[in-house]
């Protein structure tokens, strides 16, 4: 259910606040519309929460302190604050005759506040009519009890309270998520709670029946006594489908969520937000991100962060390009979007080659006494499909690096793309000594002998004549725009002593070896730091 506005000429001039555009320090500016789902991803301490706090300093009108990744936001201020459109609705008049927010102590005389929205201000408390940060501290007590005493007419369950269908709808959407009902309490003297569990039957209960219709939701449990993920759901939940705000801030909310629960949440928010409502929103979850997207919404734009030497770039994904990478079953059901909270991925042929390289680069780490590099290790089942990962992750601007065994020389249709899918040109692999490389192996296999099937098992140390030199420009080229090639051949032939199929050889070396000392696996080490170093 979408909180539509009513058509009526009292509604068309409400007051609203929209943002027409961001400016970020880095020279980047989006445009957005009224009903915009903008997220925010990046690794750790790229900038992601910081966002959200600049854009809340910026609008509050205060300016206490200078910005750290916002440059610019351009307003748009609708309609204007008069009597029949706000003051009765959001305030209240206090015993001096002055205007007070419902949920602040910050009074104003009608002129003052008519004053300050012609001017654009939105200072001294004023901007909490229009913008919201849902903060993690906010979800966990925002669905707590409505105290009836309290002036509650702004108050979710307040609204919830004399909207059964709406309760349902919402219900319905917690029942997903948690296999449970979520019902309001509207018999309680003092307060108003919600109730988690099985909903009694209400059609089999008659009216003389109504005290026991609630005495039994009475003994269901209280959600404000449940833990911090049902809290925090119900409570972005509520604010989804009650909200007056037209621009909300909320910061990771997936905390304290399982991952099926929190890409039911991504989906929840852009299926039902209204047309006229901004969600500014920062994640670090896959799944999350995955719901937003499942919802077909087009009104996702996605961004994600880097930070490089103290300044934050911003590289936009928009609703087109993001439809564009979900045409591909293989990037759709893959864990590519994991790469947009990671520093660096890297793709390999197959899962065995993620874990082989994953330890060998933490026991190195770690045999340093050091933290591993933030890097997200993925295959995409074949040398042939990784083009396509590396075109994704570089759309997203996610560094990115790829490695490969030898024997994919041995195939231009598909060292070709990969080599495209990086920025090179065809060309410039093949006048850096390629094609003289590919002469001179296809004259050893002239002489009957089946060269490539040598060299897959021996990599670079097989190759004769002058093959070794021009295999060195190669190498090097391929390594300066992130492919890196097995310089053994494959991962079996770093130790040549475990004679198995590559899944049991890497699970017997995982387990014979200690990978940060064993010297059989000085190569191994060596590559993986080139890897790591790019």
């Amino acid at each position: 259910m979408n909180m539509e506005r009513k058509d009526t000429a009292i509604e068309r001039h409400k007051p609203q606040v929209f943002l027409n555009s961001i400016s970020f320090n880095d020279g980047t500016k989006i445009s957005l519309k009224p009903n915009s789902i903008v997220v925010f991803t990046g690794a750790n301490n790229c900038g992601k929460s910081q966002v959200l706090k600049d854009i809340e300093l910026w609008l509050n009108g205060e300016n206490q302190s200078p910005t750290v990744v916002i440059k610019d936001l351009d307003v748009d201020f609708i309609g204007s604050i008069d009597e029949e459109t706000i003051l009765h609705e959001h305030f209240f008049l206090n015993s001096q005759g002055y205007y007070q927010i419902l949920e602040t102590r910050n009074a104003f005389s009608a002129i003052d506040l008519q004053h300050w929205w012609n001017q654009r201000q939105l200072a001294n408390g004023l901007y909490t009519l229009f913008i919201k940060r849902l903060t993690t501290e906010l979800r966990l007590t925002a669905s707590n009890a409505l105290d009836r005493s309290s002036r509650p007419e702004r108050n979710a369950i307040y609204k919830l309270f004399y909207n059964e269908s709406l309760e349902q709808e919402i219900s319905d959407y917690f029942y997903q998520a948690f296999k449970s009902d979520l019902i309001v309490n509207r018999r309680e003297m003092q307060t108003v709670p919600l109730h988690i569990g099985q909903a009694p039957d209400k059609t089999s209960f008659t009216v003389a029946q109504e005290d026991d219709y609630y005495d039994k939701i009475s003994r269901l449990p209280k959600l404000q006594d449940q833990g911090d993920g049902m809290r925090s759901f119900a409570s972005i939940l509520l604010d989804t489908f009650t909200s007056q705000q037209t621009i909300t801030l909320i910061d990771e909310p997936e905390a304290f969520l399982h991952p099926p629960q929190a890409r039911i949440l991504g989906k929840m928010l852009a299926k039902n937000n209204s047309s006229e409502r901004q969600l500014l929103i920062s994640t670090h979850s896959e799944d999350f991100l995955q719901g937003l997207i499942d919802a077909d919404s087009e009104n996702v734009l996605v961004i994600r962060i880097n930070r490089m030497d103290n300044i934050n770039q911003m590289s936009v994904l928009n609703n087109n390009q993001i439809k564009e990478l979900w045409k591909s079953p293989i990037l759709r059901y893959s864990n590519i979007l994991t790469g947009l909270f990671h520093e660096k991925v890297v793709v390999c042929e197959s899962d065995y080659d993620c874990l082989f390289y994953q330890a060998i680069m933490n026991s190195m780490y770690e045999y340093q006494s050091e933290f591993s590099d933030d890097i997200l290790f993925t295959h995409c089942g074949g040398k042939a499909r990784i083009k396509d990962i590396v075109k994704a992750l570089k759309a997203i601007n996610v560094p990115v690096v790829a490695i490969c065994d030898f024997d994919i020389l041995n195939n231009s249709g598909v060292f070709r793309p990969l080599i495209e899918a990086f920025g090179l040109r065809w060309s410039e692999i093949m006048s850096a000594g390629m094609q003289s490389l590919y002469n001179e192996i296809n004259a050893q296999n002239s002489s009957g002998s089946d060269y490539w099937a040598l060299i897959k098992k021996t990599g670079k140390a097989g190759l004769l004549g002058t093959s070794p030199a021009e295999y060195e420009k190669v190498e090097k080229l391929c390594q300066s725009i992130g492919l890196f090639v097995v310089p053994v051949g494959e991962i079996e032939c770093f130790d040549k002593t475990v004679n198995k199929e590559k899944k049991d050889w890497v699970y017997c070396v995982l387990e014979k070896y200690n990978l940060a000392t064993e010297p059989k696996l000085d190569e191994a080490r060596k590559f993986m730091q080139k890897v790591v170093s790019f």
